[in-house]
Parts: structure tokens; sequence; C-alpha cells
């Protein structure tokens, strides 16, 4: 065991697993999902030649949670992208959880459909903000995982101030399904303003030139000769 533990440990860089096949599939798959939506969008041909209302309502509802969906996507991408710049090793669970990642991510442009379809309908918004929730929460598993296993303290550090603000986004989220049956003008208020939460930045530079964030920007700055 040791022995195959150390000869593993001599394999070049190149040959050692990373995370660069987990970015690189999960960035795919976001840019299938944004394309799936963007492609359910039909312009209604009766707005060429008439003043349509109802055809431009109802276009107008499926370009509304159309860039509603696609800010939250982008959320979610920057989000993850950041987030697996911090694991230290593509392990199986890394995988797995990336995994259920992107099976919630999936399942944003069918509910997105139904819900610009009918974007007053309560049902809809439960559904929509249910996989929105699912998301939150299993990126949220996949950071937990990245915290425990990371030795960066900068790293560590990150992870908890996400991790506020995704909590509160769970537990909103998870409010607006049975909210929808009352009011869904305040529905459509909370899904606005959640992604707010995530367009701050959270990786601002801590005041104290602490040591390990010394060390973290010495290994992130490019090394240049004289």
């Amino acid at each position: 065991m040791n022995g195959g533990r150390k000869s593993h440990m001599r394999l070049p860089l190149e040959l050692r697993p990373t995370n660069r096949r987990v970015e690189a599939f999960s960035d795919g798959v976001f840019a299938i999902v944004v394309t799936i939506m963007v492609l359910e969008i039909r312009i209604p041909d009766s707005l060429a030649f008439a003043n349509d209302r109802a055809a431009l309502m109802q276009f107008a509802g499926l370009l509304g949670t159309y860039a509603l969906s696609f800010i939250v996507v982008a959320i979610l991408w920057g989000s993850h992208h950041y987030l697996i710049y911090t694991l230290p090793k593509a392990d199986r669970t890394t995988i797995w959880l990336n995994n259920n990642v992107l099976f919630w991510i999936t399942l944003i442009p069918l509910v997105a459909r139904f819900f610009g379809q009918h974007p007053m309908a309560p049902r809809a918004a439960g559904a929509w903000a249910f996989v929105i929730m699912m998301c939150t929460i299993a990126l949220s598993l996949l950071r937990l995982h990245a915290h425990r296993v990371s030795h960066n303290e900068l790293h560590k550090a990150l992870h908890q101030r996400v991790f506020r603000k995704a909590f509160l986004a769970i537990a909103a989220y998870a409010a607006t399904i049975p909210l929808a049956f009352y009011s869904m003008k305040l529905v459509w208020t909370c899904f606005l303003i959640l992604p707010l939460l995530f367009i701050l930045p959270v990786t601002r530079r801590p005041r104290d030139d602490s040591a390990a964030f010394r060390e973290e920007r010495a290994a992130s700055e490019p090394q240049t000769s004289h």
C-alpha cells in the first residue's frame, strides 16, 4: 500500500488528477443550459403585423423569466468557478457532488419555460423556486466538502462568508413556495432581490496582512525576471 502511494506521488505533475476536467465538463453543461433557455423563446408572428396584446404579454413573460434565470445561472456559474479553484484535488466525492450540482442546473430550463408561460401562477413560481433552492443546496454541499478538505485558511474564510448568504437564500426560496399561493407580487419581489445577495463580491482583501494571506498573494502573483 505504501509503495503504491509513493509511486503515485512520484508521477509527473501533468499525469496527476486535477480539477480541469471537472471544470471543463461543468462549463459545457452551464453553456448548454443557457442555450436551451434562450432557444425556448419565440417572438410571436402576430406581433409583426398587428398589436396582439395577449401575444406581447406572453412574450414579455418568457423574456423576463429568461433574464431572471440567466442571472441566476450566471451567479451559480461564477460561484462554481471560484469554488472549483479552492478544491485541492478531484476526488470521487468532488465528482459526485459536482454531478449533483449539474443535475439541478439542467432542470432550470424546464421550470424557466413553465414559469415564463405562466409568470403569475403559484405552481409555476413554486416549481422555479424549488429548483433554484436545490441548486443552491447542491452547490453548498460541494462548498462544504471544499471547506472540509482545504488546508488554505483564506479559502476557508471565503467559504464561510458564502455559507451565510447561501443559507439565507435557501430559506428565502423555500419561503416563496408557500408564499406564492398568497401573493405573487411578494414572490416576484423576492426573486428580484435575492440575486443581489450574490452579485456583491465576497473576495475582499483582509485588512490585516496575515501570514496566510501573504502566502496566498505570493502564490497568485506572476513570477517576473529582472
